[in-house]
């Protein structure tokens, strides 16, 4: 893809995938149970990684769970260290803020924390497939400088996986997978149109 991926596009092109339901139904059901939800995490990442392969949006098929489950482990480590601790720290002064009677702050700072988490995840997995080296993990000022450098193409990604968040919190499952289906699509894509442009 030469031109700058379009969110909209993205997303249609997910929806029209075939057995679309099905696999994300699926996904989302393994979300739900902690250990289980590897299964979940290893597809997100042989999503990622093919579309970063053939620079094409296409779902995988649920199939090899032995590779699906070390494959999500990979994903685990980098959703661990950029999204979910971001995001735990982050609720946890926001319980600290509600105490004090401050809600809207507390809102507001977890929902740019899930923003700002959301943006340095896709980055960070994207430097991890890019060499299979844990150690690019460490290096935070890359993993910045990298969703930096996406800058405001990752704003509407981001606010949509905010929103579908916020939206299905009680199937949280089912919203986890398609909201970072959605927000890696787009982010792969984005981050491959900016490797060949560097290098035209």
């Amino acid at each position: 893809m030469k031109e700058t991926p379009i969110f909209e596009e993205v997303f249609m092109s997910l929806l029209r995938h075939p057995a679309v339901g099905f696999k994300l139904l699926l996904g989302g059901l393994l979300s739900f149970v902690p250990v289980v939800n590897l299964f979940a995490f290893g597809y997100l990442y042989r999503f990622a990684l093919g579309i970063r392969r053939s620079g094409q949006i296409v779902l995988p098929e649920w199939e090899d769970y032995q590779g699906l489950f070390a494959d999500g482990l990979r994903f685990g480590v980098v959703w661990l260290l950029y999204w979910a601790l971001p995001v735990l720290l982050a609720a946890a002064l926001g319980q600290l803020l509600d105490a004090l009677q401050l809600g809207v702050l507390s809102y507001l700072l977890l929902s740019t924390v899930v923003l700002l988490a959301s943006v340095l995840f896709c980055a960070a997995l994207y430097r991890l497939q890019t060499r299979s080296n844990y150690h690019d993990l460490l290096d935070f000022s890359l993993i910045l400088r990298m969703s930096l450098r996406a800058g405001v193409e990752f704003a509407l990604p981001a606010l949509a996986m905010l929103g579908v968040l916020a939206w299905g919190l009680p199937l949280y499952g089912l919203v986890f997978f398609v909201g970072f289906l959605m927000i890696l699509a787009h982010s792969v894509l984005l981050y491959l149109r900016m490797e060949r442009s560097a290098s035209v």
